[in-house]
C-alpha cells in the first residue's frame, strides 16, 4: 500500500493541535527481553510481545523516477522523536517498509548501495534505540509498477533472473543485520501479485501461486545461509497479495531449518468502499450504519479472522496483519468504531495487527502521527486500537 499525498504531507503539522495518549499495552517482561537477546523466543511468542504494531509507510519505501528516497512523496526526513512518539502513544512494533529502486547494481552483483543501506540501518536503530520490535521488508520493488523500475515479476516466464537477484538482495540484507538481536524481524516482500489485485485463475493460477511461494522459500533459505543471529531470525512470509482468501488457497508454509521461527503475513483493508476507496460515497461502516457500502461488516470481520486463527495460529503459525486502517473521510465516530472493532478482533484471536500509516494528514490519508515531532494526531483512534490490544474483556460500541 502506498497513497501517494505529495503536496499537502508538509502542512500536516499545523492541521492539528496533538495529544499524547495512555500507554495501554503491556512492557516487554524481562524474560521476554532476555529470549530476544540469547535467540531462544519462538514466533509465537514474539507474535504475542508485538502487540500492536505502526507503519513508517510512504517514506524509506517511497520512491520517484526509479529511486527510492525517504522524502520522495513528501513526508519528512526520519527522526527519533517519531518512534519516540509511536512508543509512548503505546506501540509495541514498527515496521518499517523498504524500496531498493535505484539502489542496486547490475548483474551479476546486485551490489546495492552502501549509503541506502546504512540509512536504512540507522532508521531501524532509532525504532530498536525507542523500545520498538522492528520490521523490515523489500516493498516497492515488486509492486507491479515496471515503469517506475519494480522487478519482481511473478508472471515472467523467466523467474530465473528474478530469483537470482531477489537472493542476492536478501544475501545482503541479511549480512548487514546479521548481529542484530532478534527485536528485528525480516519479512520476505509486499503485496506479490500478477497486476490484476484479484485471485490468479486459469492456466497461469497455479503457477503464480507456486511463484510467490518458491520467492518465500528462497527468502527463508537466503537469510538462514548468512550466519550470525540469522540462524534463528523470526521471519514474516506473505501469501499472494497478503489477502486473507488467496492466502488461505494457495499460501505453503516455507520449509525452515530451525523450528518456529516463522510467521505468515497478510493485509486487511475490507471493506474496501469504506476502507480504501477515495470517494465520499461511504463514509459510514457497520450493520445497521445508514449508508455503509452492504458488506464487510462485523460479522464479515469475526469470520475472516476466526479462519485465520483457525487455519495458522491453532496450529502454531502466528499471523502478522501487516497492513490494516481506514482512510480519513472527515466522520471520526465510525472511523475510531472501525479501528477499535478491527483491532479488538484481531488481538483477541492471537493476531499481530500493524495499522498502514501513509504520514498524510487530509482527506483520504491515513496519518495518526506527527511526522515532525511524533506527537498523537487523533488520540481518540489510538486510545481505542491500544485498548482493544490490551487484553480487555468488553464489547466496542457501535455509533450506529
Amino acid at each position: 500500500m502506498r497513497f501517494r499525498r505529495i503536496t499537502c504531507l508538509l502542512c500536516s503539522t499545523a492541521l492539528l493541535l496533538c495529544a499524547c495518549t495512555a500507554n495501554t499495552t503491556t512492557p516487554l517482561k524481562e524474560a521476554d527481553m532476555k529470549k530476544l537477546d540469547d535467540g531462544s523466543m519462538s514466533a509465537m511468542e514474539l507474535a504475542d510481545a508485538m502487540q500492536l504494531g505502526w507503519n513508517l509507510g510512504n517514506s524509506l519505501d517511497a520512491y520517484a523516477n526509479g529511486t527510492a528516497g525517504e522524502t520522495a512523496w513528501g513526508n519528512p526526513e526520519i527522526r527519533p522523536e517519531l518512534f519516540e512518539g509511536v512508543k509512548k502513544a503505546g506501540f509495541q512494533t514498527v515496521r518499517i517498509p523498504v524500496s531498493y529502486l535505484g539502489h542496486v547494481g547490475e548483474a551479476p552483483d546486485y551490489t546495492i548501495d552502501a549509503a541506502w543501506l546504512d540509512r536504512i540501518a540507522e532508521v531501524t536503530d532509532m525504532a530498536l534505540d525507542a523500545g520498538l520490535l522492528v520490521i523490515i521488508n523489500i516493498h516497492h520493488d515488486g509492486n507491479n509498477d515496471a515503469a517506475g523500475g519494480a522487478w519482481i515479476d511473478i508472471t515472467a516466464e523467466d523467474q530465473t533472473p528474478i530469483r537470482e537477484k531477489f537472493a542476492l538482495l536478501w544475501a545482503q540484507i541479511a549480512d548487514r543485520f546479521r548481529d542484530y538481536d532478534e527485536r528485528l524481524v525480516f519479512e520476505g516482500m509486499n503485496e506479490i501479485h500478477d497486476g490484476t489485485y484479484q485471485a490468479p485463475s486459469g492456466d497461469k493460477g497455479e503457477t503464480y501461486y507456486a511463484n510467490v511461494n518458491a520467492l518465500g522459500q528462497l527468502f527463508v533459505d537466503t537469510v538462514r545461509d548468512s550466519g550470525g543471529s540469522n540462524l534463528s531470525r523470526c521471519l514474516l512470509v506473505p501469501g499472494y497479495n497478503t489477502n486473507i482468501d488467496y492466502t488461505l488457497k494457495g499460501f505453503v508454509l516455507p520449509k525452515d531449518r530451525v523450528e518456529d521461527r516463522l510467521m505468515l503475513s497478510v493485509h486487511f483493508y475490507d471493506p474496501y468502499q469504506y476502507a480504501l476507496e477515495e470517494s465520499m460515497s461511504t463514509v459510514t461502516w457497520g450493520e445497521g450504519a445508514q449508508g455503509n457500502c452492504g458488506w464487510g461488516n462485523e460479522d464479515y470481520v469475526d469470520a475472516q479472522f476466526d479462519r485465520l486463527q483457525i487455519n495458522y495460529i491453532n496450529n502454531g503459525i502466528p499471523v502478522i496483519i501487516g497492513e490494516y486502517g481506514a482512510i480519513d473521510k472527515n466522520e471520526d465516530a465510525y472511523r475510531e468504531y472501525y479501528m477499535e472493532y478491527v483491532t479488538k478482533a484481531a488481538c483477541d484471536r492471537g493476531l499481530v495487527p500493524v495499522y498502514w500509516d501513509n504520514g498524510y494528514d487530509g482527506d483520504y490519508g491515513f496519518a495518526l502521527f506527527d511526522r515532525e515531532d511524533g506527537s498523537v494526531l487523533y488520540p481518540d483512534i489510538v486510545e481505542g486500537m491500544t485498548r482493544a490490544a490490551s487484553g480487555r474483556d468488553y464489547t466496542v460500541k457501535s455509533p450506529t
